[in-house]
């Protein structure tokens, strides 16, 4: 005992630790229970296929690699095995040599997916930062461009810079609105571009300056001068000087304004019935309605019309004059005139009541006024007319029927042969035909006016002269009437203008 423990005290015995703890016994390597994995279905991989598997994994995952699963990522590193020491004492492991720093194997490089990290220096696509920066700049630059050139030609249109001096007609109808009205500027070459004209038109509020009208517009012009050259007062719009004899009823007048180009018959007729007219003080009394309802207004003259004018405008116009023509002094005459009246339906015993009845008005006179004109062959002759007129309304016991030939043409529409187109004589049967405007069927004055009387008229049925004449027939040899104060002498009249042919 004693050389066994001086032999175990010497330091120069190298197997004096495993005389104390004893040498290791060889033990069975552990390893992955077989059993186990057979009962959970598990497969039993080797080393190198374990290490496959979970390189794909990691692949499939896109999981970046760490130092830590580098002994996944190096597969032929040599992998230690964990030992369990034998129970009498636990060996230890004798320290693996470090190989050198060459033959070390490279750590494997994590694996990334996506895009790459860009290059300092470089942008979008891969295109240096200068070359994309210059690119930039020339599409900033073309855009630049076409957008000022863009704005210049619009601007050069506007302003109608360096556009030829050249004129051209255009009209305006009342069907037409902005567009078509732009339209027509460009079909006509006074616009380049519609849509612009139709856009400033609309921007400015000035699309409803536009009238209706014929135009002479010239190309030089802006947009600014040509909305005002196609207004209502413009200067530039085309007009027409038009005479209206005195006598001629609406009818006659709708026709001669629509021949000179000015309004259509349709349109003159529809707004003359139900158009909306200035608050005329001798319209008092007019029914509305009717298409002729302004006869006896449209006062005759000579006026300067806008072609394709608008039809109140041209109506307007005759009233205001009619307006005017018929003075303060005019009206003035009105009460001496009644008052006549009244005294000699008084002498003659008709009652205060029917005298307050057959009060003339404005509106009588102007009916008479137009019976007047239409039976006339001359001024000087109608104060005379007008006497016969009064004179029979004054004395309707005697002379109920006006018996006046041109009333009962209004009624017939003319009474116009179509084969001559003047005025065919009256038959017995035109004579009885039942009619408001036959004077010689109806009793008293007619419902309206029969043509557009002139001023001498008017004032001859507001001073008709102070005859006792009671008929009258045309001498057309003479080329005026004789007149008669009773049947008898009016007979004769009659015969010997029968006898000239």
């Amino acid at each position: 005992m004693e050389n066994e423990h001086k032999n175990s005290q010497n330091p120069n015995n190298e197997n004096w630790l495993d005389d104390i703890l004893g040498a290791a016994k060889p033990v069975q390597e552990i390893g992955p229970d077989e059993q186990a994995v057979s009962s959970a279905g598990l497969t039993h991989p080797d080393d190198l296929e374990l290490d496959r598997i979970m390189k794909e994994v990691l692949q499939s995952s896109n999981i970046e690699q760490t130092p830590e699963s580098e002994e996944f990522a190096e597969p032929d590193a040599p992998t230690q095995q964990f030992t369990p020491p034998q129970e009498e004492a636990p060996a230890v492991p004798e320290p693996t040599p470090t190989p050198p720093a060459e033959e070390q194997p490279a750590a494997a490089t994590p694996v990334r997916k996506g895009r790459p990290a860009p290059k300092k220096g470089y942008g979008l696509l891969g295109i240096p930062h200068i070359l994309s920066t210059v690119i930039w700049l020339l599409i900033i630059l073309a855009v630049g461009v076409s957008l000022g050139r863009m704005l210049w030609v619009c601007c050069a249109d506007v302003m109608a810079f360096d556009k030829e001096s050249r004129e051209v007609i255009i009209t305006i109808t009342e069907n037409d609105n902005i567009d078509t009205v732009s339209d027509k500027l460009g079909k006509a070459g006074l616009v380049r571009y519609p849509g612009l004209f139709k856009l400033f038109a609309q921007i400015t509020g000035k699309d409803d300056n536009i009238s209706t009208g014929t135009f002479t517009l010239n190309a030089h012009l802006d947009y600014n001068a040509m909305i005002n050259s196609m207004g209502s007062h413009s200067t530039s719009r085309e007009e027409v000087d038009i005479m209206f004899p005195e006598g001629y009823n609406c009818a006659q007048i709708f026709r001669l304004l629509e021949t000179k180009g000015v309004c259509s018959v349709a349109d003159l007729e529809a707004y003359a019935a139900n158009g909306e007219l200035d608050d005329y003080w001798f319209l008092e009394g007019v029914q509305r309605g009717d298409k002729y309802c302004l006869e006896g207004y449209l006062f005759p003259d000579t006026y300067t019309f806008y072609t394709n004018d608008d039809p109140e405008r041209v109506l307007e116009k005759f009233l205001d004059n009619f307006g005017n023509r018929f003075t303060d002094v005019m009206k003035a005459k009105l009460e001496p005139l009644n008052k006549q009246l009244a005294s000699v339906l008084a002498s003659r015993g008709y009652g205060k009541d029917y005298i307050e009845a057959h009060k003339i008005t404005i509106r009588e006179i102007v009916i008479i006024a137009s019976m007047i004109e239409k039976e006339t062959s001359g001024d000087d002759e109608s104060y005379t007319i007008s006497s016969v007129i009064y004179n029979r309304l004054t004395n309707p016991g005697n002379y109920p029927h006006l018996n006046i030939d041109a009333t009962l043409i209004y009624a017939l529409d003319g009474n116009i042969d179509p084969e001559t187109g003047k005025t065919k004589p009256l038959t017995q049967k035109d004579l009885e035909m039942d009619h408001p405007y036959n004077t010689y069927v109806q009793t008293g004055l007619i419902p309206g006016p029969i043509s557009n009387p002139g001023r001498n008229s008017l004032d001859a049925a507001l001073d008709p002269s102070d005859t006792g004449y009671y008929f009258y027939v045309f001498n057309p040899k003479a080329g005026e009437h004789l007149f008669a104060k009773n049947k008898y002498d009016h007979d004769k009249n009659v015969n010997y203008v029968e006898s000239l042919g």
